[in-house]
């Protein structure tokens, strides 16, 4: 009998591993909230403490400046620290959460398109341009003047029959 059941790959949520790291910290489990756990992680990833701060809702520069002078929050920051020094873990998934929470801080469409680019980018989005490109040398406008209109259709790749609709 064969088993024709789907497998289904377990996900863990994003917060796991960071909670899995508290007692390390010497933070307990329910000391930090959600809004910290995040201001935490976003330090640690190399954020300014402004730019963290204004990513999870701060509404100032000294709330989050207070905050990160904590003793819950120096603690896991030391910590993470200390971790990020023996291994740099930078992956394409860091980077589309940085994005991610870019896109939902920005303040305008121009910012918004700028991101969305970026994150097109990162997943190879993108189609490549295949126009065909033709590099003239040209060494003065009189050179152009003198060719006649078939000169100037071979250099731009075309025939004189390019000129006339079929």
């Amino acid at each position: 009998m064969s088993n024709d059941l789907p497998s289904i790959e377990y996900e863990a949520p994003d917060d796991l591993e960071f909670k899995s790291k508290l007692p390390y910290m010497g933070v307990n489990h329910g000391e930090l909230s959600v809004q910290e756990e995040k201001f935490i992680g976003l330090i640690a990833s190399g954020m300014s403490i402004a730019a963290s701060g204004r990513a999870v809702g701060h509404k100032n520069r000294k709330q989050s400046t207070n905050l990160v002078h904590s003793e819950r929050v120096s603690k896991a920051l030391a910590f993470l620290r200390e971790e990020i020094r023996e291994e740099v873990k930078f992956t394409k998934v860091n980077a589309h959460k940085m994005y991610m929470d870019t896109w939902s801080s920005c303040g305008n469409a121009t910012e918004m398109k700028g991101t969305v680019d970026s994150l097109c980018k990162l997943h190879g989005l993108h189609q490549p341009d295949s126009a065909t490109q033709v590099n003239i040398n040209i060494n003065g406008s009189k050179q152009l003047e003198r060719m006649t209109d078939e000169e100037l259709l071979q250099i731009a790749g075309h025939n004189k029959d390019y000129l006339e609709p079929g």
